[in-house]
């Protein structure tokens, strides 16, 4: 069974400085390559951040 919301939920982010839109751009051209076990993989996801000066931690 999957939780659905009616209207659909929705989210507005406000990213300071800008070119998080960038990094977004990057993660989705590289596909499933980001992707572990259905959950994206930090180790990918900071491969691609650096570029950015963005880090995830987990």
């Amino acid at each position: 069974m999957c939780a659905t919301s009616q209207p659909p939920a929705r989210c507005l982010q406000i990213s300071s400085p800008g070119g998080w839109e960038e990094f977004v751009e990057d993660v989705c051209g590289a596909g499933p390559a980001v992707m572990k076990g259905g959950h994206p993989g930090l180790d990918r996801l900071n491969e691609i951040g650096a570029k950015y000066g963005m880090e995830y931690q987990g």
